[in-house]
């Protein structure tokens, strides 16, 4: 059941650290080239690559715990 509940926050974690980074890269993007947005596209799915990114990046590195024998 800790596992879920760390998946979930992992996930939710990772979808607001896509959207800051989403905003952070297009208004860099607004500022540097004067509002040509045309190579931004892929931008919007931002949110949803980073969430699944982070919950991946937990689940390979959350330490286990070791089972006596």
């Amino acid at each position: 059941m800790r596992s879920l509940a760390v998946l979930v926050m992992a996930l939710f974690g990772g979808f607001a650290g896509g959207i800051v980074l989403n905003a952070v890269i297009a208004i860099t993007s607004h500022m540097v080239f004067g509002g040509d947005e045309d190579g931004l596209k892929g931008l919007k799915y931002l949110p949803f690559v980073t969430s699944a990114w982070y919950a991946a990046t937990l689940m390979i590195w959350r330490p286990r715990p070791e089972f006596e024998q």
